[in-house]
Protein backbone atom coordinates (compact mmCIF):
# COMPACT_ATOMS: atom_id res chain seq x y z
CA UNK A 1 0.00 0.00 0.00
CA UNK A 2 1.60 3.46 -0.62
CA UNK A 3 0.64 5.92 1.48
CA UNK A 4 0.90 9.77 0.93
CA UNK A 5 1.97 11.79 3.04
CA UNK A 6 2.85 15.40 3.45
CA UNK A 7 5.24 17.21 6.14
CA UNK A 8 6.01 20.59 6.50
CA UNK A 9 4.55 23.67 8.21
CA UNK A 10 1.86 26.51 7.97
CA UNK A 11 0.03 26.70 5.20
CA UNK A 12 -0.06 23.15 4.15
CA UNK A 13 -2.88 21.58 1.64
CA UNK A 14 -5.03 19.31 3.61
CA UNK A 15 -4.50 15.39 3.45
CA UNK A 16 -7.06 14.23 2.16
CA UNK A 17 -5.89 10.16 2.16
CA UNK A 18 -4.14 7.43 1.51
CA UNK A 19 -3.52 5.52 -2.16
CA UNK A 20 -3.83 1.89 -2.03
CA UNK A 21 -2.86 0.40 -5.34
CA UNK A 22 -5.07 -2.56 -5.36
CA UNK A 23 -7.98 0.25 -5.00
CA UNK A 24 -7.10 2.80 -7.41
CA UNK A 25 -10.99 4.32 -7.39
CA UNK A 26 -11.68 3.50 -3.85
CA UNK A 27 -8.71 5.68 -3.02
CA UNK A 28 -9.67 8.55 -5.89
CA UNK A 29 -13.29 8.18 -4.62
CA UNK A 30 -12.12 8.65 -0.57
CA UNK A 31 -9.88 11.68 -1.51
CA UNK A 32 -12.87 13.23 -3.55
CA UNK A 33 -15.23 13.23 -0.58
CA UNK A 34 -12.79 14.23 2.09
CA UNK A 35 -11.35 16.80 -0.24
CA UNK A 36 -15.53 17.77 -0.69
CA UNK A 37 -16.05 17.44 3.37
CA UNK A 38 -13.09 19.57 3.66
CA UNK A 39 -14.74 22.82 1.63
CA UNK A 40 -17.94 22.03 2.95
CA UNK A 41 -17.09 22.55 6.41
CA UNK A 42 -14.82 25.91 6.16
CA UNK A 43 -18.28 26.95 4.01
CA UNK A 44 -20.40 26.06 6.62
CA UNK A 45 -18.31 27.61 9.64
CA UNK A 46 -18.92 31.07 8.00
CA UNK A 47 -22.92 30.79 9.21
CA UNK A 48 -21.74 29.19 12.28
CA UNK A 49 -23.13 25.86 11.47
CA UNK A 50 -21.46 22.34 10.91
CA UNK A 51 -22.62 19.58 9.71
CA UNK A 52 -24.72 17.79 9.24
CA UNK A 53 -27.01 20.91 10.82
CA UNK A 54 -27.66 21.83 7.59
CA UNK A 55 -29.30 18.76 6.51
CA UNK A 56 -31.45 18.99 9.37
CA UNK A 57 -32.25 22.59 9.01
CA UNK A 58 -33.16 21.88 5.52
CA UNK A 59 -35.23 18.40 6.44
CA UNK A 60 -37.35 20.89 8.52
CA UNK A 61 -38.05 23.23 6.37
CA UNK A 62 -39.12 20.83 3.57
CA UNK A 63 -41.57 18.93 6.03
CA UNK A 64 -41.77 20.66 9.09
CA UNK A 65 -42.68 19.63 12.53
CA UNK A 66 -41.11 16.26 12.54
CA UNK A 67 -40.64 13.39 15.11
CA UNK A 68 -37.21 12.99 16.22
CA UNK A 69 -36.96 9.85 15.13
CA UNK A 70 -37.61 10.90 11.47
CA UNK A 71 -34.68 12.99 11.72
CA UNK A 72 -32.49 10.19 12.77
CA UNK A 73 -33.74 7.47 9.96
CA UNK A 74 -33.01 10.30 7.25
CA UNK A 75 -29.30 11.17 8.44
CA UNK A 76 -29.28 7.41 9.30
CA UNK A 77 -26.71 8.13 12.03
CA UNK A 78 -26.85 6.62 15.95
CA UNK A 79 -30.02 8.06 17.67
CA UNK A 80 -27.46 8.92 20.60
CA UNK A 81 -24.96 11.07 17.75
CA UNK A 82 -28.37 13.08 16.10
CA UNK A 83 -29.18 13.72 20.03
CA UNK A 84 -26.35 15.56 20.53
CA UNK A 85 -26.52 17.37 17.90
CA UNK A 86 -29.96 18.07 17.81
CA UNK A 87 -29.53 19.23 21.73
CA UNK A 88 -26.87 21.59 20.49
CA UNK A 89 -28.97 23.10 17.92
CA UNK A 90 -31.41 23.70 20.30
CA UNK A 91 -29.08 25.69 22.19
CA UNK A 92 -27.84 27.77 19.34
CA UNK A 93 -31.73 28.33 18.73
CA UNK A 94 -32.18 26.66 15.41
CA UNK A 95 -34.65 24.55 16.57
CA UNK A 96 -37.38 23.74 19.28
CA UNK A 97 -37.73 19.86 20.50
CA UNK A 98 -41.12 19.49 22.48
CA UNK A 99 -42.74 16.30 23.97
CA UNK A 100 -45.38 15.14 21.13
CA UNK A 101 -49.34 16.21 22.62
CA UNK A 102 -49.78 12.41 21.34
CA UNK A 103 -46.70 10.14 22.68
CA UNK A 104 -45.11 12.24 25.59
CA UNK A 105 -41.90 9.80 24.50
CA UNK A 106 -41.57 10.99 21.23
CA UNK A 107 -39.59 14.11 20.73
CA UNK A 108 -40.79 16.94 18.04
CA UNK A 109 -38.43 19.27 16.43
CA UNK A 110 -39.34 21.72 14.59
CA UNK A 111 -37.49 24.91 12.84
CA UNK A 112 -37.21 28.79 14.79
CA UNK A 113 -36.70 31.72 12.68
CA UNK A 114 -33.44 31.57 13.38
CA UNK A 115 -33.26 28.05 11.65
CA UNK A 116 -35.57 29.00 8.98
CA UNK A 117 -34.02 32.23 7.84
CA UNK A 118 -30.72 30.10 7.79
CA UNK A 119 -32.32 28.35 4.98
CA UNK A 120 -31.79 30.26 2.04
CA UNK A 121 -28.04 30.61 3.12
CA UNK A 122 -27.92 27.20 3.08
CA UNK A 123 -29.03 26.74 0.03
CA UNK A 124 -26.72 29.25 -1.67
CA UNK A 125 -24.07 27.46 0.04
CA UNK A 126 -24.77 24.10 -1.33
CA UNK A 127 -25.54 25.81 -4.80
CA UNK A 128 -22.03 27.17 -4.62
CA UNK A 129 -20.18 23.72 -3.50
CA UNK A 130 -21.74 21.85 -6.78
CA UNK A 131 -20.57 24.85 -8.78
CA UNK A 132 -17.03 24.43 -7.12
CA UNK A 133 -16.93 20.95 -7.35
CA UNK A 134 -18.56 20.09 -10.76
CA UNK A 135 -18.36 23.21 -12.62
CA UNK A 136 -15.35 21.92 -14.66
CA UNK A 137 -17.69 18.99 -16.46
CA UNK A 138 -19.43 19.82 -19.30
CA UNK A 139 -24.11 18.60 -18.79
CA UNK A 140 -22.68 15.21 -20.40
CA UNK A 141 -20.14 14.26 -17.82
CA UNK A 142 -22.72 15.39 -14.78
CA UNK A 143 -25.40 13.31 -16.47
CA UNK A 144 -22.59 10.28 -17.02
CA UNK A 145 -21.33 10.82 -13.38
CA UNK A 146 -24.49 10.42 -11.87
CA UNK A 147 -25.50 7.75 -13.67
CA UNK A 148 -22.17 5.86 -12.53
CA UNK A 149 -22.66 7.00 -8.99
CA UNK A 150 -26.47 5.77 -8.00
CA UNK A 151 -24.97 2.76 -10.24
CA UNK A 152 -22.05 2.20 -7.58
CA UNK A 153 -24.44 3.37 -4.69
CA UNK A 154 -26.87 0.60 -5.64
CA UNK A 155 -24.18 -1.66 -5.92
CA UNK A 156 -22.97 -1.03 -2.43
CA UNK A 157 -26.60 -0.73 -1.04
CA UNK A 158 -26.78 -4.48 -2.34
CA UNK A 159 -23.41 -5.62 -0.91
CA UNK A 160 -23.79 -4.49 2.64
CA UNK A 161 -27.17 -6.48 2.26
CA UNK A 162 -30.02 -3.86 1.32
CA UNK A 163 -32.07 -6.18 -1.78
CA UNK A 164 -34.62 -3.49 -2.41
CA UNK A 165 -35.69 -3.65 -6.26
CA UNK A 166 -35.49 -0.84 -8.15
CA UNK A 167 -37.46 0.36 -11.00
CA UNK A 168 -34.64 -0.88 -13.37
CA UNK A 169 -34.79 -4.59 -11.71
CA UNK A 170 -31.62 -3.49 -9.97
CA UNK A 171 -31.15 -3.71 -6.00
CA UNK A 172 -31.78 0.17 -4.65
CA UNK A 173 -30.65 2.13 -2.05
CA UNK A 174 -32.77 2.90 0.56
CA UNK A 175 -34.95 5.83 -0.47
CA UNK A 176 -34.05 9.29 1.18
CA UNK A 177 -35.54 12.40 1.73
CA UNK A 178 -32.66 14.48 0.31
CA UNK A 179 -29.22 13.18 -0.98
CA UNK A 180 -27.00 16.52 -1.61
CA UNK A 181 -23.34 15.99 -2.16
CA UNK A 182 -22.35 13.95 0.72
CA UNK A 183 -24.64 11.14 2.18
CA UNK A 184 -23.73 12.16 5.80
CA UNK A 185 -24.13 15.43 5.32
CA UNK A 186 -21.27 18.55 3.18
CA UNK A 187 -18.86 18.33 5.98
CA UNK A 188 -19.07 15.05 7.89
Amino acid sequence: MAMTTETGGEGRVPHFGVSVAEAPLSSSLLQVVRAHAALATAMLQRIDLVAPQELVLLFLQEKGRTAQSDIVHFLGRDRSTVTNTLQAMERADLITRTPSRVDRRTMVVALTGKGRRLCPRIREIWTELERLTFGGLTEQQRADLARALADIRRTLAAAAGDTQPSRTGRPAARPTQQEPASENGIGS
